[in-house]
């Protein structure tokens, strides 16, 4: 049995366009035959399912957290439900799922991933004239290249780049935060960065801390 590359494209709510570039690198993955997957939010998630829709394309595997997906395009992809624990209030308030609990989903496909596409506008102005900063889209490209899963990135301000291809933090850091996002999204970036290396420093120590007591016995 051939096992398929699998393909996590992803972008921000925001994006209500699909750039010829990004269409042009769908048309590819489809004649390649990759697994394709998508989640089921507004802007990016919808309008690629919508693409892959139109052109009959089904080796496509949907994500969601609720009863079923927000959005999906065709009834006959493959439907993955992740399960968040909707008595956690950081994940489920209101009788919503957090935006903490998509992050959840996207983790999930992040793992499941051999190598991402993401069309990333990194911020946008709310309807009070905020600049709010796209997390989900970033943490995505941040956990694929931790995971060392190479990133084909759509960076939606600067549109001459065309796809830049990342393939290390290092190189991400240097070419796209340091030069080309908003000072709120750099900010966002190393404030995350410090958060999940705290995490694993503590997992580390944990894990140690585990090995150590196993001693005794």
């Amino acid at each position: 049995m051939i096992n398929l590359l699998k393909m996590f494209i992803s972008g921000s709510i925001a994006n209500n366009t699909i750039p010829d570039e990004v269409i042009k690198s769908v048309d590819v993955s489809m004649d390649k035959n990759y697994v394709i997957l998508v989640g089921d939010a507004k802007g990016v998630d919808k309008n690629i399912q919508d693409l892959l829709k139109i052109n009959n394309y089904s080796n496509v595997n949907i994500y969601h957290i609720g009863n079923k997906p927000r959005n999906l395009a065709d009834k006959n992809w493959q439907q993955f439900k992740v399960i968040i624990d909707e008595s956690n209030p950081k994940l489920f308030q209101d009788g919503k799922f957090t935006r903490s609990a998509q992050m959840i989903k996207d983790k999930r496909m992040v793992s499941e991933a051999d190598f991402g596409l993401v069309i990333w506008q990194d911020v946008s102005t709310n309807r009070f004239g905020n600049v709010q900063v796209s997390k989900g889209s970033l943490n995505n490209i941040y956990n694929l290249l931790k995971m060392g899963k190479p990133v084909g990135l759509y960076f939606v301000p600067k549109p001459d780049e065309g796809i830049i291809k990342l393939t290390d933090l290092t190189y991400f850091e240097n070419g796209v935060i340091s030069n080309m996002v908003n000072v709120k999204t750099k900010q966002y970036y190393y404030e995350m960065k410090s958060e999940y290396e705290k995490v694993e420093t503590q997992k580390k120590h944990d894990k140690k801390s585990q090995g150590e007591q196993l001693k005794f016995f």
